[in-house]
């Protein structure tokens, strides 16, 4: 029975059917808030996460060797500089080896803080380096929230730090990791803007064509950012096209992302590139395309290992890249990357129809981002080396995929009688997986996943410490045994040290008593790398091995007893030679 109020409304006493719809409503809201609430921690777990690791970096920097590369990298961005100081004259950065095909935004800048720096000059590099790859974690951050939510960014986070190919390469390596950096998040601005299409804020297409100006500012490849955007117009328009069915919307759609959205962050892209491209300057249009084209055919007269061959980098198997990505990747990482199309299929049968579309393109232009440049690289027969070390910037994305896998998989874990199990396994795995980085640390970009055996397995199978980062620990190898050997004596002694491979990798850290040698033959010790057992070359007596996990990355040998054989003259028979009977 219903009663009345006084007032003509009727009581508050409402029929069971009222009473569960508030019920239902009081719980959707209890469930927004909780998640809600959960979403604030997540983000405050990946702020925290960040800070962290930059504090770690500020701790380890100086662990890390210099790389090959460093060098001449290092002068290039001094010549980029001096080029803006002397207001154009010093033009050295014009044609300083092959480099003036890269942008410099990493190399100036690094020559710039050089100048206050109160580190050494590849300290200093590092230091920049290592935060620039935190920098990097954060896009990955942001594009696996904009994704998936909060918990998923985290993740995403999380597991691009255990990529050791990423860890270990972030603090000295001054082409790779800047430009995996704006690549990523380039594209983070660009999942951004998809839902706001065909009219996104002004605001978003800025920062795309920032973060796009400064991927090209380190390599031409940034233009790919360009494809990448005109494909998802015209794949866009086309959707809204065939919604309407109407024709004439793709043509309203198409020509509203071009002005709108794909000529603005060109005309803010091309700037930045160029404020850091002193080459790209001289042509804005054609240097850039011919940087492209260097870099598709760049020329590498020397053989590469792979599973345990010598090929022509110009001549390798189809398998060379994808292999390598593979056994690059945490065993994790790539179950979570290898299972996310499928439970994307499954996702996506549950999208409501309004949000398909938004879906669909953000999760294509992430996957199109990871297969696309692999693929064209196989196609076009791409000159590679050093493993998968120029594709660095598919590891955020595939961190991303992998993250957004282990989000859904999480939530399907809730009504799992055995989870706990579950993350348990999952507990003892991260922690063995830590304790490898750390074993492998300051060389953690020399890891391969249990797939192969680990780096032991790995080992005259795929390159192992290509860049010579190990040479710093070998020369203190070298110190200490000289130092014991000789005692107080050793400061006053001379030692000639010769290098395998990069000079600046060993001589960097070498004590005033050390003199770089150039004729190997004649060098009192000789610090050698394993690639391409450049560490057999020479005869000696190893005194110091540099390894990790089973691995021998380099060792230091000593060669005085075999210079001074040389040196020997030959020794002569005492006493009158006999005289040479005659033949009859």
């Amino acid at each position: 029975m219903q009663v009345t109020a006084p007032s003509g409304r009727q009581d508050e006493a409402s029929p069971p059917e009222a009473s569960s719809y508030r019920a239902g409503a009081v719980t959707r809201r209890w469930t927004g808030l909780r998640r809600a609430a959960s979403g604030w921690g997540w983000n405050h777990l990946s702020v925290a996460l960040l800070a962290i690791m930059v504090v770690v970096v500020i701790a380890t920097f100086s662990d890390y060797g210099v790389t090959w590369d460093e060098d001449v990298h290092n002068w290039y961005g001094v010549f980029v500089l001096d080029y803006y100081l002397s207001f154009f004259k010093d033009v050295r950065s014009l044609h300083w080896l092959n480099l003036y095909n890269y942008g410099a935004a990493f190399d100036a800048t690094a020559a710039l803080l050089n100048r206050i720096s109160p580190f050494g000059i590849y300290e200093t590099r590092h230091l920049l380096n290592g935060l620039i790859g935190v920098l990097g974690v954060a896009g990955c951050w942001k594009l696996g929230r904009s994704l998936a939510g909060p918990r998923a960014g985290f993740i995403a986070a999380v597991l691009l730090l255990a990529t050791p190919n990423w860890y270990g390469q972030m603090f000295n390596n001054p082409k790779d990791i800047p430009f995996a950096v704006a690549m990523v998040w380039s594209i983070y601005y660009m999942v951004r803007i998809i839902p706001q299409l065909p009219r996104p804020p002004l605001s978003l297409v800025v920062k795309l064509g920032v973060a796009s100006g400064l991927a090209l500012g380190v390599r031409s490849g940034g233009l790919l950012m360009f494809c990448y955007l005109g494909l998802i117009l015209l794949c866009f328009a086309a959707w809204r096209a065939t919604e309407e069915g109407d024709l004439r919307r793709f043509f309203a759609d198409g020509f509203a992302g071009l002005w709108r959205v794909l000529l603005p962050s060109i005309l803010v892209a091309y700037p930045v590139m160029l404020l850091f491209w002193p080459w790209a300057q001289e042509a804005p249009i054609e240097n850039p395309l011919r940087s492209l084209l260097f870099f598709s055919h760049e020329i590498f007269p020397y053989r590469t290992l792979f599973a345990g061959k010598y090929f022509p980098a110009s001549d390798l198997p189809w398998e060379y890249l994808p292999t390598f990505i593979v056994l690059a990747l945490p065993e994790l990482v790539l179950a979570l990357a290898v299972a996310a199309p499928v439970i994307g299929v499954a996702v996506l049968r549950r999208v409501p129809g309004p949000a398909l579309r938004d879906w669909a393109l953000r999760h294509f232009l992430l996957g199109f981002t990871i297969v696309f440049p692999v693929v064209y690289a196989i196609a076009i027969k791409a000159v590679l080396f050093d493993g998968m070390r120029h594709f660095i910037f598919v590891l955020p994305l595939i961190a991303v995929v992998a993250a957004i896998a282990a989000d859904h998989l999480l939530d399907l874990m809730q009504g799992f009688a055995y989870r706990r199990a579950v993350y348990g396994a999952l507990a003892v795995y991260g922690a063995g997986h830590l304790a490898i980085m750390g074993m492998l640390h300051p060389n953690e970009y020399v890891y391969y996943n249990g797939f192969v055996g680990g780096v032991e397995g790995a080992q005259g199978l795929f390159k192992l410490d290509y860049w010579a980062n190990s040479y710093a620990e070998a020369v203190d190898g070298l110190t200490e045994y000289l130092e014991t050997q000789e005692g107080i004596n050793f400061s006053e002694r001379e030692f000639t040290v010769a290098v395998c491979g990069p000079p600046i990798s060993a001589d960097y850290f070498f004590p005033k008593n050390f003199v770089f040698a150039t004729d190997r033959d004649k060098a009192d010790f000789f610090i050698a790398f394993t690639k391409d057992d450049c560490n057999k070359s020479l005869p000696g007596k190893e005194v110091y091995r540099v390894e990790r996990m089973g691995a021998l990355l380099s060792v230091v040998l000593d060669r005085r007893d075999w210079v001074a054989a040389q040196a020997r003259p030959p020794a002569v028979t005492a006493g009158l030679a006999k005289p040479t009977p005659k033949s009859p």
